[in-house]
């Protein structure tokens, strides 16, 4: 029994479908699509946005001193 088109006309009609949808596309749309969600910031970035001067050098703060802990 034919059904009409086969798998390989099919195939090829979605493959052609989508390659009319790629070669159509809005460069605007296209370059916001591809722009990060969000800005990514390292530790040192976040830091100066706080307003920490970070030049000074680091204050050991509680931190591990070389003293054995009970």
């Amino acid at each position: 029994m034919n059904r009409g088109r086969d798998r390989r006309q099919v195939k090829l009609d979605s493959q052609q479908h989508y390659k009319e949808l790629e070669e159509s596309h809005d460069a605007k749309a296209s370059e916001k699509f591809h722009t990060p969600a969000y800005q990514s910031y390292s530790v040192e970035d976040y830091l100066k946005k706080m307003g920490v001067d970070i030049t000074k050098g680091v204050d050991a703060g509680g931190a591990e001193t070389g003293r054995k802990q009970c």
